[in-house]
């Protein structure tokens, strides 16, 4: 099974999560994310991802919004933790598609800078979402990570 991660806004782009991930996936793809100042960072994934797919597409705040992004062009189901769909302190350039794959949302009850209601609202009426909420706040806690990666099968 193949999978990409994306990191969040300002996190290291190496850390446990990418071993985690090795751990459950064949194939990671997990590159370095410069949505500061990289205007291209979204097609040059998007043309990655064409010509290597993945199974799942997995992000994390600002990663994860990228992810749903992605998701509506190629049709790749997504795992998001707390997904910056809104309240992003930038805005990247991006694309919209028109497909509608599953999406699994583990949100953190105790976030306060990306809000889960927020999330929720903006998810409204996509019958292809299911929400998760954990006790956590933004940053995603390693075991929290690990739970939801090692049951992507199940998924």
């Amino acid at each position: 099974m193949k999978a990409a991660f994306f990191h969040g806004l300002d996190s290291n782009p190496i850390t446990e999560k990418n071993i985690m991930l090795r751990e459950v996936f064949s194939d990671v793809y997990d590159p370095a994310m410069d949505y500061r100042n990289n205007p291209d960072i979204f097609n040059i994934v998007l043309e990655h991802l064409k010509e290597n797919p993945v199974d799942i597409l997995i992000g994390s705040s600002m990663g994860g919004y990228f992810a749903y992004c992605l998701s509506t062009i190629l049709g790749t189901k997504t795992m998001l933790f707390n997904p910056a769909v809104h309240s992003r302190p930038i805005n990247p350039p991006v694309q919209i598609g028109d497909k509608d794959p599953n999406h699994f949302i583990i949100l953190g009850t105790k976030d306060d800078v990306i809000d889960p209601i927020k999330t929720i609202e903006f998810f409204k009426g996509n019958e292809n979402v299911v929400f998760v909420k954990e006790e956590m706040g933004h940053m995603i806690d390693l075991n929290i990570f690990k739970k939801y990666i090692s049951h992507f099968k199940n998924l």
